[in-house]
C-alpha cells in the first residue's frame, strides 16, 4: 500500500511538473502563472476532499438535532426580558407598558444595592445618577403613553440605558 501511494505521488508530481513546463513555451510567463494557479486550486480542492468532516456548525434540515445541554425553558426570566426588550421599538405604548417598567425595576435595584438610594424617595438623585437625557425613559412616575403610532425607543438608546445601569 505504501509503495502504491508513493508511486501515485511521484506520478502526480511528474504530471504537475510536465504541465508547468509545457505551459511556459505555450503562453510565456502568463501561461505559467495561469497553469500554476489552476494547479494550486486543484490541490486545494483535493486537500479539502481528503480532510475528514467535523461536526456541522449549522444543523441541516435533515439531521436530527440533539437536545442542548441548556434549554431556553431553563431560563424563563431571560426569555421574558428578551421579549420585553424586543417590544421597545414597536411603539411608545409598548415601551411604556412593557419595557420601561422592567428598566425602572432594574434601576431601583441598582440604586438600592449600590447607592443605598430609594428610587421613589429620591427621584432627583436618581435622575442625576441616571442622566437627564435617559431619565425620562426610565422614570417610573412618568405617565405611560397609549399612543401606538409614536415610535418606541430604538436599540442604540436601549443599549445606552443598559450601559448606564451597568455603570451605576
Amino acid at each position: 500500500m505504501t509503495g502504491t501511494r508513493a508511486a501515485g505521488t511521484v506520478a502526480v508530481s511528474l504530471a504537475v511538473a510536465g504541465g508547468l513546463a509545457a505551459s511556459y513555451p505555450a503562453g510565456g510567463s502568463r501561461g505559467l502563472v495561469i497553469a500554476a494557479t489552476g494547479l494550486a486550486v486543484l490541490a486545494l480542492l483535493i486537500t479539502l476532499a481528503a480532510v475528514p468532516r467535523g461536526p456541522a456548525l449549522l444543523p441541516s434540515r435533515r439531521s436530527r438535532r440533539t437536545a442542548p445541554d441548556v434549554r431556553a425553558a431553563d431560563f424563563p426570566s431571560y426569555r421574558k426580558i428578551a421579549a420585553d426588550l424586543g417590544w421597545a421599538a414597536v411603539s411608545m405604548r409598548h415601551y411604556d407598558h412593557v419595557t420601561r417598567p422592567l428598566l425602572s425595576r432594574l434601576l431601583a435595584v441598582v440604586l438600592e444595592d449600590r447607592h443605598r438610594l430609594d428610587l421613589d424617595g429620591a427621584p432627583g438623585q436618581a435622575r442625576r445618577l441616571m442622566g437627564a437625557d435617559l431619565w425620562p425613559l426610565v422614570d417610573p412616575a412618568r405617565p405611560a403613553s397609549d399612543d401606538s403610532n409614536a415610535p418606541g425607543v430604538d436599540l442604540p438608546t436601549l443599549a445606552r440605558i443598559v450601559t448606564r445601569l451597568e455603570e451605576l
